[in-house]
Parts: structure tokens; C-alpha cells; sequence
């Protein structure tokens, strides 16, 4: 056979890829505005954590986030945060706080999320940018992007699914206790799903002084998730075009399926940004000296609870602020 010929061959096999195109562009003109279609951004949900984490924190809706200051445009920003000025009674609901929820949800594409700043340092914090699929569909699945608690440095990210869904990894440090099967189920025990520790650095203060985006990339083939410092931003993520598999720097996360169908294990996600406190998470970590242990001892107390409760001032730099959240889809 020819070359030509095989050449000829090889282009059928291998499709082209359309190119990313601009699909959502959040940011400080349109961050919380519902009735736009094109761009439906977030809503604010007016509930406790209780019924989602067990967490310590009162989510506000937008009326008296906006009124109280804890969600504004600021400079150009977005500006997230929580209520760092009042005590709370440890048998209330909790500090108040914020937790937004995308209108749009997306099957597959890139998620670009542009910080300016990442909640920092208080002792009971558990921040979180995540997409998920939600308790009002029959199926689950959630993939965190930026997460962790107390003072830990070091983001994480979980893969969940209600599908079977084993996955091989390109690249990743998989967490110990965790496996390559990203199956949940709302009864299974902590050890379910695939959980990855990205590097030292990506994680509260030293995420602000070092980093800026954090990328996404959910294909049917690929998940892939990215941590870019301020000097390393690819240069066509200012473009309405970016091209991924262009960028040189090697993903914190690359998995692919195994036994999977990732079509159908990740899929319907609606962006969630929220702040808690405390709960099975940041409450564990806050005295459990199998985790970090720090907040026990710089803190001298053992109730979570009760800190958050009574130390607003501890809070003050527990806010997000982003520069804009993007979302790009093959045409």
C-alpha cells in the first residue's frame, strides 16, 4: 500500500476534534443573573448546611447576601464569602454563608474557573468549587475541584458516580485510602470513590500566592483537571478558542474510563461554589490527629462547633473571589 494511501487511512481513523467554543462567561456583570438564557448563572440557595454536609453554616439567599455584603461585585470581582462579624449560638444552624448553584448544567466540556482569591486560614472552613449532578435527578455524580478544609495547603480532588465506573490513571496521586472505583452510593462507607491529593501549594494562602486557574476538562474519553500558577496560564484561555491539548503543562489529574461509560457516569453537572464549617468533614480533620490535627492545637479547643461559633474575626479572609468562571464546549 501506498503511503499516501496509508496516510489517507490514518486521517479517517483518527477524527479531527471540533474546536472549543465560548459557551458561559460568568463574571461581575452577570454573575447571579437567572433570566438571561444564554448565560443563566447562579442562584442562591436559602437553606442550612445541615441538609447537605451536617455542616455548620446558614446559606442565605440573594437579597440578604447582597444586603449583608457577603456576595458583591468588587473591583471587577466576584466576591464570595461568609459572615465574619457576629457570634452564633453552637444550637443554631450555623454562620452564615453562601452557596451558589449554576442555573445551566453541562454534559461535557472545559470548566475554567479564573481566582483571584481562595478562602483562607480559619480553622472550621471547608470551601468548595465542585460540579455535581444533584439529589433531584435519579443518577449522582460529582467531580470536586477545588476542596479542602482547615489549614491544610493541598487542594483535593473526589469522583463520584452512582454508575459501576473503574477508571485508569495517567496521571494522579490517588489518595491511600481510595480506589479506581469512583462508585457511590448515599449509604456506602467513606472509602467510596476515586479521591486524588494534588501537590503542596494549591490549597488556601499559598494557593493565593502562587496560583490562579484551575481547569477542568470532562470528555467522554478523558477527565482532566489542571492547576496553573499566574505565570503559567495558558495564553489562549483568554481566547474564545482555547485548545488543551496544546497546553504543555502535565494535568494534576488525567483519568480515562476502564470499565466506564464516562458519558454516562459524569454527566448533568451543575456548578456549586459554597462555604461551610465543620460537619463530617472539617469537624473530623479539626481535632482527629489521623488528619492534620493543627486546628486542635492552635486553636486549644476540641469543639468545631463552638469555635466557628464564637471567633467571627478568624473569618475575615474566608472568601472566594473570582475573576470569572468560563465554560467552553466543542462545537
Amino acid at each position: 500500500m501506498s503511503t499516501t494511501s496509508l496516510i489517507a487511512l490514518a486521517s479517517l481513523a483518527a477524527p479531527i476534534l471540533a474546536a472549543y467554543q465560548t459557551k458561559w462567561n460568568f463574571n461581575s456583570t452577570n454573575f447571579w443573573d437567572g433570566a438571561n438564557v444564554a448565560q443563566p448563572g447562579f442562584q442562591f440557595i436559602n437553606a442550612p448546611d445541615t441538609s447537605f454536609t451536617q455542616g455548620f453554616a446558614q446559606y442565605v439567599g440573594i437579597d440578604e447576601a447582597l444586603s449583608s455584603g457577603l456576595a458583591k461585585y468588587n473591583s471587577g470581582k466576584v466576591r464570595l464569602g461568609v459572615d465574619s462579624t457576629n457570634k452564633y449560638s453552637t444550637s443554631s444552624t450555623g454562620r452564615k454563608s453562601v452557596r451558589l448553584q449554576s442555573y445551566g448544567y453541562f454534559d461535557n466540556g472545559l470548566l475554567v474557573a479564573d481566582f483571584a482569591h481562595v478562602p483562607v486560614a480559619g480553622c472550621g472552613m471547608w470551601p468548595a468549587f465542585w460540579v455535581y449532578q444533584g439529589e433531584d435527578q435519579a443518577a449522582y455524580s460529582e467531580i470536586d475541584i477545588l476542596e479542602n478544609v482547615n489549614v491544610h495547603t493541598a487542594n483535593t480532588h473526589s469522583f463520584y458516580t452512582s454508575e459501576q465506573c473503574t477508571v485508569n490513571i495517567q496521571t494522579g496521586s490517588l489518595v491511600p485510602e481510595k480506589s479506581t472505583n469512583c462508585h457511590w452510593t448515599a449509604n456506602g462507607p467513606s472509602s467510596q470513590g476515586c479521591s486524588f491529593n494534588a501537590p503542596e501549594g494549591t490549597f488556601n494562602q499559598p494557593f493565593n500566592d502562587q496560583y490562579k486557574v484551575i481547569a477542568l476538562q470532562v470528555e467522554s474519553d478523558r477527565i482532566r483537571i489542571w492547576h496553573f500558577k499566574k505565570t503559567e496560564v495558558p495564553a489562549d484561555l483568554s481566547s474564545a478558542s482555547p485548545n488543551p491539548d496544546a497546553w504543555t503543562k502535565t494535568p494534576t489529574v488525567h483519568i480515562t474510563p476502564k470499565s466506564c461509560n464516562f458519558a454516562q457516569a459524569f454527566r448533568h453537572f451543575r456548578i456549586i461554589i459554597n462555604i461551610t464549617f465543620c460537619g463530617s468533614w472539617a469537624g473530623d480533620d479539626f481535632v482527629n490527629t489521623n488528619y492534620a490535627g493543627q486546628c486542635k492545637a492552635q486553636t486549644g479547643s476540641t469543639d468545631c462547633k463552638s469555635w466557628v461559633a464564637n471567633n467571627p474575626g478568624d473569618f475575615v479572609d474566608t472568601f472566594f473571589e473570582f475573576n470569572s468562571v468560563k465554560l467552553f464546549q466543542r462545537t
